[in-house]
C-alpha cells in the first residue's frame, strides 16, 4: 500500500474515534472524564511500548504491530482528549471568565503543539518515542486528580454553584454540583462534597428563585411596565407567579361541591334550606347539625 493509502486508513480510524466519542460523551456510565482519562492512558501505552522496543517494531517482523498501535493511538486520541478538552473547557469555568479561560486553555494546547514541532527537528525518531508518552501519562494524572466530571450536570446548576463561591457563600451551597459523582478527586479530598444535602438545596432553590422573582417584580414596578415580555419571564411560569403572590388555588374538594348544590346565590343567606325547613315544620339544617354535636357534661 502507498503512503496516502495508509494516511487514508488513519483518517478513517480517527473518524471512528470521533463518532464513538459523540455517542458516549454524554453517557453517565462513561462520560467526559473517563473518556479523557482512557484516551490519555492509551496514548501513553501505545507510544511507550515501541519506545523501549524500537528496533523490533521497526523491523519487518514487528511493523504490522507497530502500525496497529499507531492506529489505536489515533483512535483513542479522538476518542479522548481531542473530543473532551475543548468541551470541558466550556463547562467548568464561571460565565464571567469562561471565554477567557477557554481561550487560555486553547493557547496551552497550541503551545504544546508548537513545542513538539520545534523539538522534533532536533531529536531522532526513537528519542521522540522516549519523550512523547510521558505527556499522555501526565494528562491522565491531571485529569484524574483535578478535573471535575460535568457529565449529566446542568450548566445552570454549575453556574449557581459558582455564584455561591463568588459571593463567599460556598458552604451554603448544597446542590448536585458538589455530589461526589461530579467532583474531582482533589475536591473530594478537600471535603467539598460534605455539604451536599438535597433537602436543604431544595429550600435554598426556592429562596433563590423567590429573590430573583422579587427582583424582577421590583424592576417591573419601577419601570411602570404592566407585563413582562416573554424573554424576561421565560423562567417563571404562571404557577410560579401564583405561588409567590400567594394566589389561592381553585378548590377541587368534592365535599365542598356537594355542599354548594342547591344554593341560591340570590338569597341573602346564600341558602334556602332553613326557609324550606321552617315552612314544612321540620328543623332547619343548622338545627340538625346542632342536635348531632356532642354536648358538654357537668
Amino acid at each position: 500500500m502507498t503512503t496516502w493509502t495508509w494516511n487514508l486508513v488513519n483518517v478513517v480510524v480517527s473518524l471512528c474515534g470521533y463518532y464513538a466519542a459523540s455517542m458516549l460523551i454524554d453517557n453517565k456510565m462513561y462520560g467526559r472524564k473517563n473518556m479523557q482519562q482512557v484516551g490519555f492512558l492509551m496514548c501513553f501505552v501505545m507510544f511507550v511500548v515501541p519506545a523501549f522496543h524500537y528496533e523490533y517494531y521497526t523491523s519487518p517482523a514487528g511493523i504490522h504491530a507497530f502500525q496497529a498501535m499507531y492506529f489505536l493511538s489515533s483512535f483513542f486520541n479522538q476518542f479522548g482528549p481531542n473530543s473532551v478538552t475543548f468541551l470541558v473547557a466550556g463547562e467548568v469555568f464561571p460565565t464571567q471568565i469562561r471565554a477567557s479561560a477557554h481561550g487560555f486553555s486553547a493557547m496551552i494546547g497550541k503551545a504544546g503543539a508548537l513545542l513538539a514541532s520545534v523539538l522534533y527537528n532536533y531529536i531522532d525518531n526513537q528519542t521522540k518515542f522516549y519523550v512523547v508518552p510521558w505527556f499522555g501519562l501526565a494528562g491522565m494524572l491531571i485529569t484524574w486528580i483535578w478535573l471535575p466530571d460535568t457529565t449529566g450536570l446542568d450548566l445552570k446548576e454549575q453556574e449557581r454553584r459558582w455564584q455561591y463561591i463568588l459571593e463567599g457563600r460556598h458552604t451554603e451551597y448544597h446542590g448536585i454540583a458538589i455530589h461526589p459523582q461530579h467532583l474531582s478527586l482533589w475536591e473530594r479530598w478537600m471535603g467539598v462534597g460534605k455539604n451536599y444535602h438535597p433537602d436543604l438545596d431544595t429550600k435554598a432553590k426556592i429562596r433563590d428563585i423567590r429573590a430573583d422573582w422579587e427582583e424582577r417584580e421590583a424592576a417591573r414596578a419601577a419601570s411602570d411596565v404592566e407585563s413582562a415580555t416573554p424573554d424576561e419571564d421565560e423562567d417563571f411560569t404562571d404557577e410560579i407567579h401564583d405561588y409567590f403572590r400567594g394566589a389561592a388555588e381553585k378548590s377541587t374538594n368534592p365535599l365542598k361541591n356537594e355542599k354548594l348544590k342547591g344554593v341560591d346565590p340570590g338569597s341573602p343567606s346564600g341558602s334556602t334550606d332553613g326557609q324550606s325547613d321552617q315552612a314544612s315544620g321540620e328543623p332547619s339544617m343548622s338545627e340538625k347539625v346542632q342536635e348531632t354535636e356532642p354536648r358538654p357534661t357537668n
